[in-house]
């Protein structure tokens, strides 16, 4: 029972004390409250190929929960969600999963130029006009989009460091080597000094 406690409390004391050496690693930073300004600045600091007009944040704290269940509580950060001209989700499953691998041999094919023509995968209750309801521009006005249009909503956030610059060049450059024509915004997740408490 005493090996028990002490390697119990060896195993707790590892995970906690390995946190930050894991984010260092990693480049994914503390979350930290941030403005609209603030973003502006970290996207220009760091290059990111995010232009500000096509740049929208979450409207409220409570959004994190919504944007969660939208995706049958499959959050990842960072992410992409896509929809098609009908303003259709396109929900990924196991398939994509393989499509990924077996197209990674191939550079003359586009995997999300394949999906948008997956019938099976286009969603019927979920639309774009279900995201656009959780979305702000950078003067925190609701937005629309135009739902006759492919769009991809790409997620992220500042406090993923270094992860971010290496994401959204390689995910931006993958959706416009498409044939569908595919329009691009971009979904900040970092939680805002606007919202209310």
């Amino acid at each position: 029972m005493k090996n028990y406690i002490v390697l119990s409390l060896a195993v707790i004391t590892f995970f906690t004390s390995c946190q930050p050496i894991l984010r260092t690693v990693t480049g994914i930073k503390k979350p930290e409250v941030e403005s609209y300004k603030s973003i502006e600045n970290y996207i220009h600091e760091n290059n990111l190929p995010i232009k500000i007009d096509e740049n929208y944040f979450l409207t409220k704290n409570e959004d994190y929960k919504s944007l969660a269940k939208f995706r049958d509580s499959l959050f990842r950060l960072p992410d992409i969600y896509l929809f098609n001209k009908q303003g259709q989700f396109i929900e990924e499953n196991q398939y994509c999963t393989s499509l990924k691998i077996e197209l990674s041999d191939k550079p003359n094919q586009n995997y999300y130029e394949k999906i948008l023509k997956i019938d099976s995968l286009q969603s019927k209750e979920k639309t774009i006009k279900n995201l656009e309801i959780l979305m702000n521009d950078k003067n925190g006005e609701k937005i629309i989009l135009n739902s006759n249009e492919n769009i991809a909503i790409v997620l992220w956030a500042k406090f993923l460091g270094k992860k971010n610059k290496k994401f959204l060049n390689d995910t931006k450059q993958q959706l416009e080597n498409t044939d569908e024509n595919i329009n691009i915004y971009f979904l900040n997740i970092d939680t805002l000094e606007s919202w209310e408490e």
